[in-house]
């Protein structure tokens, strides 16, 4: 029987901003405070399995900044983005309106002087790639030494970039840290489904326990929004797991159409449906019917975006919900 729970709580469908409610990450997040006191470092992970909350959570406990740079794409939206989050106004930038396209990357250098000291958080930074960014970012590591940056995102656009530079990017030599968040083991997924339930007064069965964590497969995210719709909205078990698995459909619908935009869709829908059932390269190749170089790349880009994953040749699609939600993508 729910008593009626006041307060944050581990099923919170928000990303966590508070450190008591970060649960299971202690090592990631000691690992981050080492790294950062001499690193910029990059926070690499899958949909869902908890990024935000680490690095809020961080950024909130040393007093640093946050910026959502979601759907961000070019230079200039980027430095406008960043000074309305700040809460700095053109005025206070000191510009002439006239000259205002001229005069981005020094808006850039002002802003990004007024935070000597400070850790600044870039979350969804992946699509903001352009050559004036990346000069941009090697002038701060450069110029403002105390400055350190946290990336956010998978190992598209930027952050592959930052990883993988050329000898001829401006940030060649002077690659990040990673930080790789893994989903939750089975007996992780258990105790936060079990202190979620306790902070509601709600008994949950063993057997509901071992259901969901079969079927959700580690993702806090995932097993954060099978929590609300049983202990928030109480709904019943199968009723919740298949509002989860709609949900998680949706995301993944989108972020399957940005992620083909510019591609050959019909390849990339063929390599995920055979893939989401398990395949070797042979398979795959079999099936698309492309050469080694063409299918090297559909893989590579698939692999960097996090939407599946390589063992020893053999590649899968390690979440449950991204493996029904291919099912729907048209070709």
């Amino acid at each position: 029987m729910v008593t009626g729970y006041i307060g944050n709580h581990i099923f919170d469908l928000h990303p966590k901003e508070n450190i008591k409610d970060l649960f299971g990450r202690d090592d990631e997040y000691k690992e981050l405070e080492r790294l950062v006191k001499t690193e910029w470092v990059v926070v690499l992970g899958r949909r869902m399995v908890g990024k935000s909350s680490l690095v809020k959570t961080f950024i909130k406990e040393h007093d640093g900044i946050y910026i959502n740079l979601s759907g961000i794409r070019g230079f200039k939206d980027f430095i406008l983005s960043i000074a309305s989050q700040l809460g700095y106004s053109l005025k206070e930038l000191s510009l002439d309106l006239k000259f205002l396209e001229f005069k981005w990357s020094r808006i850039a250098e002002d802003i990004f002087s007024r935070l000597e000291n400070k850790i600044i958080a870039l979350g969804e930074v992946q699509y903001v790639s352009s050559i004036r960014f990346l000069r941009l970012l090697k002038r701060i590591w450069d110029e403002y030494p105390n400055i350190r940056i946290i990336f956010i995102g998978s190992m598209v656009g930027l952050i592959n970039k930052l990883l993988n530079p050329s000898p001829s990017s401006p940030l060649y030599g002077r690659k990040p840290a990673v930080i790789y968040l893994q989903p939750f083991s089975k007996k992780k997924s258990r105790e936060f489904l079990i202190r979620g339930f306790n902070e509601f007064n709600i008994n949950i069965s063993m057997e509901e326990i071992e259901n969901v964590v079969e079927r959700l497969n580690g993702y806090p995210g995932w097993l954060a929004y099978y929590g609300n719709f049983r202990c928030v909205r109480k709904l019943d078990v199968e009723t919740s797991l298949r509002y989860v698995i709609d949900e998680g459909v949706k995301i993944f619908e989108e972020e399957i159409e940005n992620f083909l935009k510019g591609k050959k869709r019909e390849n990339y829908i063929k390599a995920l449906r055979i893939i989401s059932i398990g395949a070797r390269w042979s398979e795959i190749k079999n099936e698309l019917r492309v050469n080694s170089k063409v299918l090297r790349d559909i893989l590579l880009n698939l692999k960097n975006a996090m939407l599946i994953a390589e063992d020893d040749g053999y590649y899968y699609i390690p979440d449950p919900i991204l493996r029904i939600a291919i099912r729907s993508i048209r070709v």
